[in-house]
């Protein structure tokens, strides 16, 4: 290419191995044609980047008579002014301290880039280009040039890349004055490789899955989505959980829906009648007898088979703990069979699963090791589990790295990463948006969930603002003051900041809301609606408006991140939250009571536990949520949710009036029973031995004893404490009139076998 003043250095092209020769290269070298004997070489940078933005302007100004070219001639004789060594360019020197000056740019001189870009506008060339060719055009000015001006030819080509790769937002007039963020990934090339990599070794049967860790907010949701597309790819499924800090649903009810919806699945997209035959005898052969119990879990299971409902539907507890896994595997097992494409299980925020559902993940993943078409991707806040007071949760984290899973540790973004962010966010080329995302990083320790939480409050107080000034619309923003905001040390003060500017209903809304936990449903914010006296559900709305909350469909709405939920609830003092807690379980109680809802029933009990007795002063008011608690304990307890059901329990007895041995004596002897149970599937001998003892010590009947004594016994028997056990069940028989039992090597019992002989 060589267009009037303007060359490609030919000779150093045909020096080097063509096949080797990219775009970046070809561009790089463009240099000035300047007079022989001035310029040995290329030339310098910043000459090399003038030259092509000349080369720009003259393809995009090409053939059109009505392009004045005044402008072109003069910035070129400026450049070959200066590399004949004319010093009219040259800063002068103060000869006191002999320091280079800036001299200052004549108007003529700060125009003439501008000048050019305009006149490319006027001609159609988009905007961006307009402002590429300024940019580069201002290199001439050396180290009088623009801050925005191009300092390298990577640069160059990177911008030109974005417009080919992305015209909507970088070679097209963006007028949006709104921050737009999108559903990209910024800085995960290597952890999303892994997850394909992850995902391609699943046919092999090398690999079942991923399991995601790392702190809240560093994006391990967003990342885990990225196997949507794979998925698809692949004509396969994705079901997704999400399991909630509150843990208001029924123990298993996230997997359990899951289930259910592979199975809504499958009874709409088999067509086939032989298909449909096939695989309902598979499962039929699968489940047994035992499908009409899996079916209280999977509603949408008889669409696939036929169930019997003859059979024996009795209540089943600590036995049928390994059934109802055993058969969550089976269909697992023949879905995947009969599935055109791989099946991925996502659940996120695993660590706050029920302690039925580890055990529950444990047993799929188990029995999944020789299925090559089922994937499993777990998101895990490692920090949580970690140091989690629950020893099922901790125990359980430890045993998952036993499988074959490839772990993925997500680290907060690097300061790549969130320039990518925020240059895609502000529609900006890369290299513009650089500075301000090095501040950004510094400031939001390289959390994207607080780079974007930054942003949004820069545009609210006004440091970061759209301006229509210029070749082309764009963001602007005002460094130094950014720089000075003292938010490096506690970024979460602007969730709190935000929050404080709502008006009052609004944030009032925002804390019944974070009550509830990660969501609240539509028949929750109408009961609260009618106890509040407020309209609650418009208050969210305005809410979910502000970027807070989302809407989901007609079901519920969502606080958007779960860190806003904690920030929302740690903003109310801790009598406020019991208050809340104990009127709004109150209140959805009375509902569950007229409807007969169990899903109501546990989120009113929730709620009342997490205050505590301390809220309530009516003794009868207390001696109903204890029996609610046992009630709903036993339940979990059936449901093989043991944990739960023994936090019922315990929270039962919290809720006991002081003389309840006197006057609650049956719901003591209950509940003591019941607690010391569920103790003992839990493995807690401390446990088992205090309810047991406080039954022993206060029942008035051999009767209401034999089941902490039984209870006592086949607890020092799990833990192998035989002798122990034995002690015990000697003493037991003895107080129900039962003589002493004779053991090996007694006289009397050895002549007595004898004679038996």
């Amino acid at each position: 290419l060589k267009r009037g003043d303007i060359q490609r250095n030919e000779s150093l092209l045909k020096s080097r191995d063509k096949s080797q020769t990219n775009h970046l290269e070809a561009i790089d070298y463009v240099r000035m044609n300047c007079p022989p004997g001035i310029l040995s070489d290329v030339g310098n940078k910043t000459d090399r980047l003038f030259a092509l933005g000349v080369v720009f302007v003259e393809l995009f100004a090409f053939g059109n008579p009505t392009f004045d070219a005044d402008a072109i001639n003069e910035i070129k004789a400026s450049a070959n002014a200066k590399s004949s060594g004319d010093t009219k360019m040259k800063p002068t020197i103060d000869s006191t301290n002999n320091v280079p000056l800036k001299k200052r740019r004549s108007d003529q001189e700060q125009g003439s880039s501008s000048e050019i870009s305009g006149k490319l506008a006027l001609l159609g060339t988009p905007r961006p280009l307009c402002a590429l060719v300024e940019d580069l055009i201002e290199c001439i000015r050396g180290e009088f040039r623009r801050d925005d001006a191009y300092k390298t030819f990577e640069d160059v080509y990177l911008d030109l890349q974005l417009m080919i790769n992305e015209p909507s937002k970088y070679l097209f007039d963006n007028h949006v004055p709104q921050l737009m963020i999108s559903d990209k990934l910024y800085g995960r090339d290597e952890e999303m490789l892994k997850i394909q990599e992850a995902y391609k070794l699943r046919s092999t049967g090398v690999c079942l899955g991923v399991i995601i860790t790392g702190e809240a907010s560093v994006g391990k949701s967003r990342l885990a989505r990225s196997i949507d597309e794979l998925s698809w790819q692949n004509n396969g499924t994705v079901l997704r959980g999400k399991f909630d800090q509150v843990q208001e649903s029924q123990p298993l009810s996230v997997i359990a829906n899951m289930f259910n919806d592979m199975c809504q699945l499958f009874a709409e997209a088999v067509r086939s009648q032989g298909m449909k035959q096939n695989l309902a005898s598979a499962l039929e052969s699968a489940l047994g007898s035992q499908a009409r119990l899996l079916s209280r879990f999977l509603p949408n299971l008889p669409r696939l088979m036929t169930l019997n409902f003859t059979q024996n539907s009795s209540s089943y507890c600590s036995e049928s703990t390994q059934v109802i896994r055993r058969l969550f595997c089976k269909t697992l097992q023949v879905l995947s069979f009969y599935s055109p494409g791989p099946i991925t299980i996502l659940l996120d925020d695993v660590q706050w699963a029920d302690p039925a559902s580890l055990l529950l993940i444990s047993s799929l993943l188990q029995s999944s090791k020789d299925n090559k078409t089922v994937f499993f991707l777990f998101c895990i806040r490692d920090n949580d589990c970690q140091h989690s007071p629950d020893s099922t949760v901790n125990s359980w984290y430890q045993s998952i790295f036993e499988m074959p899973l490839k772990h993925i540790t997500l680290a907060n973004l690097s300061e790549d990463g969130v320039n990518a962010m925020v240059s895609d966010t502000l529609g900006l080329f890369p290299r513009l948006t650089r500075p301000l995302s090095k501040v950004l990083h510094r400031k939001a320790l390289g959390n994207p969930f607080f780079v974007w939480q930054i942003l949004e409050t820069l545009q609210k107080e006004g440091y970061l603002y759209h301006s229509l000034r210029g070749t082309m619309r764009r963001w602007m923003w005002d460094m130094d003051k950014i720089s000075d905001l003292r938010i490096s040390e506690n970024v979460l003060f602007l969730l709190m900041s935000e929050m404080n500017k709502l008006p009052s209903d609004m944030r009032m809304g925002l804390e019944v809301a974070s009550c509830m936990g990660a969501n609240v449903s539509m028949i929750v914010v109408g009961i609260l609606s009618s106890h509040l006296k407020v309209d609650l559900a418009g208050i969210l709305e305005r809410v979910a408006e502000k970027g807070f909350m989302d809407r989901v469909g007609t079901e519920k709405y969502r606080f958007v991140h779960d860190r806003v939920q904690q920030e929302a609830y740690k903003t109310m003092a801790e009598h406020r939250r019991s208050e809340h807690h104990t009127t709004f379980g109150l209140a959805i109680y009375s509902q569950a009571c007229s409807d007969n809802d169990d899903d109501l029933l546990r989120i009113s009990l929730n709620q009342i536990n997490r205050a505590g007795p301390g809220t309530i002063t009516d003794l009868r008011q207390k001696a109903m949520i204890a029996a609610l608690n046992l009630k709903v304990g036993r339940r979990s307890a059936t449901l093989t949710d043991f944990a739960y059901a023994y936090f019922c329990f315990k929270n039962g007895i919290s809720f006991l009036n002081e003389d309840h041995w006197k006057h609650q004596y049956q719901l003591s002897i209950d509940l003591h029973d019941a607690a010391a149970d569920a103790a003992c599937a839990l493995s807690d001998t401390t446990g088992v031995q205090s309810y047991s003892q406080a039954v022993l010590s206060h029942a008035t009947s051999l009767e209401d004893k034999l089941n902490a004594m039984f209870t006592m016994v086949k607890s020092l028997r799990m833990t192998l404490s035989l002798a122990e056990a034995e002690i015990y069940a000697v003493r037991f028989l003895m107080e129900l009139g039962e003589e002493e039992p004779r053991m090996s090597g007694n006289p009397q019992l050895d002549s007595d076998i004898a004679s038996m002989i």
